[in-house]
C-alpha cells in the first residue's frame, strides 16, 4: 500500500473537522491518527509525521499547545527549540557585578521554554481555542 504526502491546507481542514468534535487530544499519536483517518479516502491513504502535523497545529490560531517535559542534560547546549526549530530567546538577568547571565531560554512561536535544568518535551496536548 502507498502513502500520499497531503498538503498543508488538507491537514489543516482536517484539524479543524477534528476540533469541531473533540476539544482535547491528549498526544501527538493520538492527533496523528484522528488526522490520517480523516484524510483517508477509497483511493488514497495519506502520511504524515507528526513533527510536521505538530508544527502545521502550532501555526493554526484555534489549537493551543500543553508542552509536557522531563529533565535532561543541563550541559546539553540548546540552538533551537525541540518542539517546533525556530530560534530560542534568551532571557538575561544582571549580576550584582554588572555582568549578564542568561537564566532561561523561550520559543516565541509555541511556548516552549527551558532553564538551568534542559527541559525535554515528551507529551503534547493539543487545546481547541474558541474564536
Amino acid at each position: 500500500m502507498t502513502y500520499h504526502i497531503p498538503s498543508e491546507e488538507n491537514i489543516q481542514n482536517a484539524l479543524v473537522n477534528i476540533f469541531k468534535k473533540i476539544h482535547i487530544v491528549n498526544s501527538q499519536k493520538e492527533l496523528k491518527k484522528l488526522v490520517t483517518n480523516e484524510l483517508k479516502t477509497k483511493n488514497k491513504n495519506y502520511g504524515v509525521s507528526g513533527k510536521r502535523l505538530r508544527n502545521i497545529a502550532i501555526q493554526t490560531d484555534f489549537i493551543k499547545l500543553d508542552i509536557h517535559s522531563r529533565e535532561g542534560d543541563p550541559k546539553k547546549i540548546l540552538s533551537k527549540c525541540p518542539v517546533c526549530d525556530s530560534s530560542l530567546n534568551r532571557v538575561k538577568n544582571l549580576t550584582i557585578w554588572g555582568g549578564e547571565v542568561t537564566i532561561e531560554f523561550r520559543c516565541l512561536k509555541c511556548g516552549y521554554w527551558t532553564g538551568k535544568k534542559k527541559r525535554i518535551p515528551s507529551r503534547y496536548i493539543f487545546h481547541f481555542i474558541k474564536k
